[in-house]
């Protein structure tokens, strides 16, 4: 495994996974960063690259700039085990998630520590998303519920948190028994989500969008669904049983629907253009 780059003491880390990522897209992604109006942080890369092209973008970031620590697992661990690994390395007290290929708007660290500043009883804070393609366009928007109760709620049926805009405290590592639970090879956001929850983590989002979500296609596999009911079921607790239940049965008719019918329900329901 090999580490470059200089790093004071940061407010914020940055968790930046990578694998063969388009250059191009790389570099507006990771240009969104060096363009944050709020410059205390740190941006971890973790590169499972295999491509030159995608690894020398990455290099070149951290060469160029102080604040950019490039991290390369000497084999492939795979998203939940990069995020351990960049959350083992932060500085910050402060961990904010952002995707390879997603850009962040100017104020969206900003606006997160200044919140989690103010409202020192809330460990994770997330916000809504302006959903783009690969090409740039804008596709829609998507909202979360905005406080700790709402956000509860949605979590029986959905996610409630957009993974590529959280910020959360480092401390809650300790709170939890650790971060993501590296068996999950998907849905190990909501595993860790629900997990917190067991241990009276308060979530909060913001009203604002704070992320463009690269995402050209919003079918998910039927892996993807196994893992989404896997956390479900390993987190179960009395509060709600019954609703959530009827939640995972939900999932498992949903997860059975032609995949043609779910992209237009979810189009239909998730996006606002």
């Amino acid at each position: 495994m090999s580490f470059s780059g200089f790093h004071k003491a940061p407010k914020v880390s940055c968790i930046v996974p990578c694998f063969n990522e388009d250059p191009v897209i790389l570099e507006e992604s990771l240009n969104s960063l060096v363009s944050q109006t709020y410059e205390n942080f740190e941006c971890i890369v973790i590169d499972e690259s295999t491509k030159i092209e995608t690894i020398n973008v990455c290099k070149k970031f951290c060469e160029a700039d102080a604040r950019f620590l490039y991290v390369h697992p000497s084999s492939r661990v795979g998203l939940a085990a990069s995020l351990n690994l960049g959350i083992r390395t932060a500085k910050g007290d402060l961990i904010a998630r952002f995707d390879s290929d997603d850009v962040c708007y100017p104020d969206r660290l900003a606006l997160q520590v200044r919140y989690l500043e103010n409202h020192p009883e809330v460990h994770v804070v997330g916000g809504a998303l302006d959903v783009i393609n690969t090409s740039g366009q804008f596709i829609g928007h998507r909202d979360y519920p905005l406080n700790h109760s709402e956000i509860v709620k949605k979590f029986i049926y959905s996610n409630s948190m957009a993974h590529p805009t959280v910020m959360f405290r480092k401390s809650i590592e300790s709170i939890s028994g650790g971060i993501y639970d590296p068996s999950f090879r998907f849905a190990e956001d909501l595993e860790l989500w629900l997990r917190l929850l067991r241990f009276d983590i308060r979530f909060a989002n913001l009203p604002y969008s704070l992320v463009k979500y690269r995402q050209e296609y919003t079918n998910r596999t039927k892996e993807n669904w196994k893992f989404n009911i896997k956390a479900r079921i390993k987190n179960f607790s009395r509060p709600h049983s019954f609703e959530k239940i009827i939640g995972i049965l939900g999932i498992l008719a949903w997860a059975n629907l032609p995949q043609s019918l779910q992209k237009f329900i979810f189009r239909s329901i998730q996006f606002r253009k």
